[in-house]
């Protein structure tokens, strides 16, 4: 009796393994046969190389960006479902109640908001290329719903359907990610919270010249909303990948006076820190206007960084001050009107409605200045003080980067690449190229804020007229090169615009060895090669640490333990 009792549990517990089993298993993506999707007008091929990189092969630009859409969908669904749910600050909808205060983060950054206008703005010839590409996302969603892969088992969630303000969205949210003006402002007004105005002085070189003059700011109050804001901004960066990375790119073109071949050398690495899976998809495209292979991003039709048969092009950020934050003065009789100049401005009140897990929701109130959001409303403690702080961002303008993409892939010369520029400036990037022609160049994409004083490095005064954003410089004001006499350019997030610029840019440059090293070698090259390309790829001199090394090492007493000690053995 007592056998049959075992056989029978043993047996039950080996059905409900199966069961489980079955249940967590979902097949691997197919990479060779036919596949039927209903969404196409026409077959589409696609080979798969050596490094599982898709080359798509379409008649139409409709079925090309549906077959591409499918196919990121396929290999990164879980990934672009996160990126979905981020853009729309609904994360807290399939992770939990923690993500609540990123949610409510993300929509007082107007991410999908901002998206929303920009795809309303688009160029409805361009617009149908993303429309295709969700619907081949979409089509994926559909195809696994009954049996998605495990992290949606596991979660219990549906993935999210996409549509193109999703993408739109997508590229804001890495302009948000690549842009780092948020920090200073927000680092150094909590330390002139916490310890003071002299304290920040010793660290910030000049202050004293570079601060607001008109009026005096009070930073004690701000305290929880500068702890908040990092908080918040270190949550998003472990999310999604970039938190205490060491961020940088390079790029560099090299003319063919310099190389062994007669032609020119285009080299382009970009620093995005290392994720499983990572944020490029590598991708070959085929079809109407269209013969272009690169990296995508990873929720992008088009390749960010590629060549196409006439051009190549390369990316690295251009460091740009594209956020100012305001320190508001609110009307104690009207919480929703603040002060600019001498009147009583009324702010824009919004109402918003958060998903929850549990399948309930949440209303969130965002309150808008002409200034941008009052992102002191993060912090509850702070929503009825008589002060508030509110942020301009770049990103807040209704832009045509959606549209600078299509005309990027599809440029034959130098002239389709100044007029797709004029359309790009969110995430400011430094965009060197080269064609088939044998012409070099580069351009500064990017949309630089006319503001009073933009070096200050803390909030500014959001009561005074003086200090609110003029509009953008003009991109004919802004600087190129062309063929320069020196046969190269290289460009690594190092200041790449002179002092006789008229406009402030920005006081956030990338330390400037990495620029001064490729430099120095880019100098030394006659008959440049691939293989010279890859070696200054993978150079490891350090010209800021060959200055400073000898200073660690004159301390070294010889007696250090631990982390201190292996330090000093690696120097």
């Amino acid at each position: 009796m007592n056998k049959r009792i075992w056989k029978t549990i043993v047996g039950f517990l080996v059905l409900i393994l199966f069961w489980f089993w079955v249940w967590l298993h979902h097949p691997l993506p197919r990479y060779e046969g036919e596949i039927q999707l209903d969404g196409l007008t026409s077959s589409v091929d696609v080979f798969f190389d050596e490094w599982a990189v898709p080359h798509v092969f379409a008649r139409n630009e409709d079925d090309l960006f549906y077959a591409a859409g499918y196919l990121a969908a396929r290999e990164r669904l879980f990934q672009l479902s996160t990126v979905a749910l981020g853009v729309r600050g609904e994360l807290a909808s399939a992770l939990g109640d923690d993500f609540l205060s990123t949610d409510i983060y993300l929509r007082t950054w107007r991410i999908h908001d901002t998206a929303k206008k920009m795809v309303a703005a688009m160029d409805v010839d361009k617009r149908s290329i993303y429309n295709s590409f969700c619907n081949g996302i979409n089509s994926r969603i559909q195809e696994i719903k009954n049996d998605p892969p495990i992290e949606f088992k596991i979660l219990g969630m549906d993935p999210p359907l996409w549509d193109p303000t999703i993408v739109a969205g997508y590229e804001r949210m890495m302009a948000h990610e690549m842009q780092g003006a948020w920090k200073p402002e927000i680092v150094y007004g909590a330390i002139a919270s916490y310890f003071g105005e002299e304290k920040l002085a010793e660290i910030i070189p000049g202050y004293a010249d570079d601060k607001p003059t008109i009026a005096a700011i009070e930073y004690d109050q701000f305290k929880p909303v500068f702890d908040a804001v990092l908080d918040q901004e270190f949550a998003l960066r472990d999310l999604f990948g970039e938190h205490n990375a060491d961020i940088g790119s390079n790029n560099w073109v090299i003319s063919g006076s310099r190389t062994a071949s007669g032609k020119p050398l285009l080299a382009n690495d970009p620093h995005l820190v290392f994720t499983q899976p990572p944020r490029w998809f590598e991708m070959h495209l085929k079809g109407g206007r269209f013969d272009v292979s690169g990296v995508c991003i990873a929720g992008i039709p088009v390749p960010v960084i590629g060549q196409n048969k006439h051009v190549a092009w390369g990316f690295t950020n251009t460091m740009v001050d594209d956020v100012d934050f305001f320190v508001e003065t609110i009307n104690p009789d009207n919480k929703n009107e603040y002060r600019h100049d001498d009147k009583w401005l009324p702010m824009t009140v919004l109402e918003e409605t958060i998903p929850l897990q549990n399948g309930e929701d949440t209303t969130i109130v965002i309150r808008m200045t002409h200034h941008g959001p009052i992102i002191s409303d993060i912090h509850s403690l702070l929503r009825n003080d008589d002060t508030a702080m509110s942020m301009s961002w770049t990103g807040h303008w209704v832009t045509k980067e959606m549209d600078a993409w299509v005309g990027i892939n599809t440029m034959k010369n130098w002239d389709d690449f100044t007029k797709a520029l004029k359309n790009f400036g969110v995430p400011g990037q430094n965009i060197v190229y080269a064609d088939a022609d044998g012409n070099i160049g580069w351009r500064p994409a990017v949309f630089i804020p006319v503001r009073k004083e933009g070096f200050s490095m803390v909030p500014r005064p959001g009561n005074d007229s003086q200090y609110d954003w003029k509009g953008k410089v003009p991109y004919s004001q802004m600087p190129y090169l062309f063929n320069p006499p020196g046969g190269y350019i290289s460009t690594a997030n190092n200041k790449t615009i002179g002092d006789n610029f008229p406009y402030y840019i920005s006081g956030l440059w990338a330390d400037p060895s990495r620029a001064e090293q490729i430099k120095k070698r880019l100098d030394t090259l006659v008959n440049a090669a691939v293989e010279d390309m890859k070696s200054i790829q993978l150079e490891l001199t350090s010209p800021f640490a060959q200055e400073i090394t000898p200073y660690i090492l004159a301390v070294e007493k010889g007696d250090e333990t631990g982390n201190l000690a292996r330090a000093f053995r690696y120097l």
